[in-house]
């Protein structure tokens, strides 16, 4: 199941009061979230999602659930969605734009990291492995 995890001080209130640009036009189609729903506590969140690719239109519901550290971007299960390159588009958008709203917060584990727009994957070391000689 495709997710993000984003860590720190997230409240999930002010995605709703704030209402960041979750876009996206190019020539693959259409990608956009509509609409907001909460629960009573503010500890879920659901964004209605339409995905308009060739041949395909999706409509489905992201959950961002918040977490101690943080909070998890992810496809809602329910909605049963088929996880195409426009709904990871998508997906990597809204996480975007999620911690673009809380300085100081950071990406986490993710499954889908070459479809957030600016995610920086860590640079893994090449070469030679040294042994201890005894």
């Amino acid at each position: 199941m495709p997710h993000v995890t984003i860590l720190g001080s997230i409240d999930l209130r002010q995605i709703i009061i704030r209402r960041p640009e979750m876009f996206l036009r190019d020539r693959e189609g259409l990608k956009r979230v509509s609409e907001y729903y909460t629960n009573t506590d503010c500890s879920k969140l659901l964004l209605e999602a339409l995905v308009i690719e060739p041949e395909k239109k999706q409509q489905f519901f992201f959950q961002v659930n918040k977490k101690a550290n943080g909070a998890v971007v992810r496809l809602d299960p329910i909605s049963d969605a088929e996880k195409t390159t426009g709904v990871k588009r998508l997906l990597g958008q809204v996480a975007f734009a999620i911690k673009s709203l809380f300085p100081g917060s950071r990406y986490g584990k993710t499954n889908i990291a070459d479809f957030i727009p600016d995610h920086e994957r860590p640079s893994r070391a090449r070469g030679k492995k040294l042994r201890a000689a005894a």
